[in-house]
């Protein structure tokens, strides 16, 4: 199902990898450990660009609740320029995260020798032992998913997803606000659903062949809520880099402030739908129908058939995320490939050496 000529991409491979990385960081002992060294903290700050601040958008929420803890979330120049409030905090209750798959990305090492120097604790995630990121943590989670030579990452993404999701989980077990109970039914809920995504790719690959989505996508609006949000972000970098056309996101409620107008019938938008605010997707994506606007509603919820409504199984720890983003990554090396372009072309990729985006 997955071979032919026109599915090519290295991608494949790292995405059909994934389920086997993510099943090794839940059954690996050493991730509760390191976790355990930093369970006293009564606020984090995460930094992260791109992928990786994605993914602790998505997160910083879920460990909150299990570990009763604030959360913050920046990018390097942000947080260097207006994480104002870390200044009035207690270094010995305040943790800093910082997050770099290839642990090389300059801006997060900058804030984190900063913060460092100021005597703040450092809990790196990174893939790349012995790494710049990793040398300059005090403790460091890893990814263990060998590497990915890919300028759109998958695998590193949803493995930064669940590492996120371990520290609130682990934190909150220690801290005594989650159960041991109830750390095994959310093992196992999430050992499901990823043992699942193997079928869920089949079903999905299928399904977007028969609609040849995206044959003349332009331009697309990822555009979801809660925990979904952060993956509204992800939607739309993935496309953006495979792609390389404009891409758009928002949260559903801030969608109808201004950037409905934008839209016409050559325009896509694909909708990430958990529950949050089932009522208002569901009304968009049938406003969006009546108008003939290109629109994909990716629900964990139940809806009456319909040819643009794509269900995924219902996990309720984690609102189905590693299943919804497991799609937008399949999503986002299908429709380039239908076009007949390499997901991984060259568009602009001397920039990044010519401002040192990596040291």
């Amino acid at each position: 199902m997955r071979s032919g000529k026109m599915i090519r991409s290295i991608m494949w491979q790292y995405i059909e990898e994934e389920p086997t990385y993510l099943l090794n960081i839940l059954n690996n002992p050493e991730n509760k450990e390191v976790i355990q060294k930093v369970k006293d903290f009564d606020t984090i700050y995460i930094c992260a660009h791109g992928s990786s601040y994605n993914a602790a958008t998505s997160v910083a929420s879920f460990i909150s609740d299990m570990a009763h803890v604030r959360v913050y979330v920046y990018t390097p120049s942000n947080f260097k320029h207006n994480a104002k409030s870390i200044n009035y905090e207690n270094k010995d209750k305040t943790l800093v995260i910082g997050i770099s798959e290839t642990g090389t990305s300059r801006g997060v090492l900058e804030v984190l020798e900063q913060m460092k120097d100021k005597g703040f604790t450092l809990l790196t995630l990174t893939n790349v032992k012995d790494s710049p990121m990793d040398t300059l943590g005090n403790h460091t989670l890893y990814y263990h998913c060998d590497e990915e030579d890919s300028n759109a990452k998958t695998k590193g993404y949803s493995c930064t997803l669940l590492l996120l999701m371990l520290i609130g989980i682990y934190s909150g077990y220690f801290k005594g606000f989650v159960s041991n109970e109830e750390v095994k039914k959310y093992f196992e809920e999430l050992k499901n659903e990823i043992k699942n995504l193997e079928s869920l790719m089949d079903s999905f690959v299928s399904w977007l062949k028969d609609a040849s989505y995206g044959k003349d996508m332009k331009d697309i609006y990822v555009i979801g809520d809660g925990m979904q949000f952060g993956s509204c972000l992800e939607g739309q970098l993935k496309l953006m880099e495979t792609m390389c056309m404009p891409t758009m996101f928002n949260d559903i409620l801030e969608f109808s402030h201004g950037m409905h107008r934008s839209l016409n019938t050559s325009s896509h938008v694909l909708l990430l739908d958990d529950g949050t605010e089932k009522e208002l997707m569901y009304k968009t994506y049938q406003y969006l129908k009546s108008k003939q606007i290109p629109v994909l509603l990716i629900t964990n919820q139940s809806y009456a058939y319909d040819d643009y409504i794509y269900p995924v199984d219902l996990y309720h720890v984690d609102h189905s995320i590693f299943s919804i983003i497991y799609l937008i990554q399949i999503i986002s090396v299908f429709v380039p490939e239908l076009h007949g372009l390499d997901p991984n072309r060259d568009a602009n990729n001397d920039y990044t050496d010519f401002v040192n985006t990596r040291v």
